[in-house]
């Protein structure tokens, strides 16, 4: 038994449940909103705390006037915060937000096409993947299309490890730990390979393609926080459209195609989407780890399985998570600022490894 094996979701119909059951249906789904909404004021909450903090302190009332400023003009904050806050604090914030969520989504969405709770871009090769692919694009200078061209060639990459988990799945015998197994052996592969190249890179070159192996947000700008909010914004609606149909996998190939969805298809769409969204992020953030392995269990653990609300609660958790490895890893040690990657790992795994230890001590997550 794994950590998705419980809570399988059930359908509830106000003719098929007694009046009891419809009861506690509908207390569940307020329950699950209202952790939605304390998730998203919480992330609020840190956000804004986040913008106050530098090497100039802001009090939250000016940060609040700062933020305000473009739509009302007649509110007094000096350009010194207003720069500081919307040029330098606001695109970092908006980037790990956004690739924080985007991380936790390709999770999310991984292990349940996968069926199998260890499933993540980072653990199956797809941020290795697309890290090699940026960084073969930046060491041999065919950059001709800047920022483009790196995102297109993380994208190739991306999905051609998700091609290649999907024709190992396909495989006779294949199971979900193969897959991982898979996975893993894929992006020890492709870390080699970028090893390699780096190798033979001059010194330049070679720190350059470093931010992509260890992840990292210092080079956050509007740039990176536009694209990544408008690949969010193409893909999150429809996973959430897909909400239904990911249930349904959770019961079973078999059983999800005698309820008419068409499982191949809806697996090479779900896979393409998520190599998408972790190609871009990946092409500005470089590989950061645990965090769409992580955010999807903390948020099943507080809303379930129900993708309706899995989805939005995940995006959340893995927002907020990243915003706070970014806090940490800007303020922990200033004026030293570390690498965002190297602090979602030493606060992911033991995260991780309680979670595993706490799901079998209890015997359900």
């Amino acid at each position: 038994m794994t950590i998705m094996d419980t809570a399988t979701p059930t359908r509830h119909t106000g003719d098929a449940g007694s009046p009891d059951t419809i009861a506690a249906y509908r207390r569940q789904n307020r329950r699950r909103a209202l952790l939605l909404a304390v998730l998203a004021l919480g992330l609020v909450a840190i956000s804004l705390h986040g913008l106050t903090l530098g090497a100039m302190d802001i009090p939250v009332s000016q940060t609040i006037l700062a933020l305000l400023a473009p739509a009302l003009p007649g509110a007094w904050v000096s350009p010194e915060i207003q720069n500081v806050v919307w040029n330098i604090r606001l695109p970092r914030l908006i980037t790990a937000l956004t690739a924080g969520m985007g991380l936790a989504l390709g999770g999310v969405i991984l292990q349940t096409l996968l069926r199998n709770p260890m499933a993540s871009p980072f653990t199956l090769g797809l941020s290795s993947g697309a890290s090699l692919g940026a960084a073969l694009v930046i060491i041999f200078g065919f950059s001709a299309f800047g920022v483009v061209g790196i995102v297109a060639n993380a994208f190739l990459f991306a999905i051609g490890v998700s091609l290649l988990i999907l024709l190992i799945g396909q495989w006779k015998g294949a199971t979900p730990m193969s897959l991982i197994l898979a996975g893993i052996a894929l992006m020890y592969f492709f870390g080699a390979c970028t090893t390699l190249v780096i190798y033979f890179s001059d010194a330049y070159a070679t720190r350059e393609v470093m931010f992509w192996t260890v992840g990292s947000l210092s080079r956050a700008n509007w740039e990176s926080a536009t694209l990544i909010s408008l690949t969010l914004l193409l893909v999150l609606p429809i996973f959430l459209w897909r909400a239904v149909d990911l249930n349904r996998l959770l019961l079973g190939d078999d059983t999800a195609r005698s309820l008419g969805l068409p499982v191949e298809r809806l697996r090479i769409l779900l896979m393409l989407l998520v190599s998408l969204l972790v190609a871009v992020v990946v092409a500005f953030t470089g590989g950061i780890g645990f965090l769409g392995l992580v955010a999807p269990h903390l948020a099943r653990l507080m809303i379930g399985t129900d993708h309706r609300f899995l989805l939005p609660a995940t995006a959340l958790m893995g927002g907020l998570l990243l915003v706070v490895a970014d806090l940490i890893s800007l303020h922990a040690f200033a004026p030293v600022v570390l690498p965002v990657g190297v602090v979602t790992a030493f606060v992911g795994s033991p995260l991780f490894i309680y979670l595993i230890l706490r799901h079998r001590a209890g015997g359900s997550a």
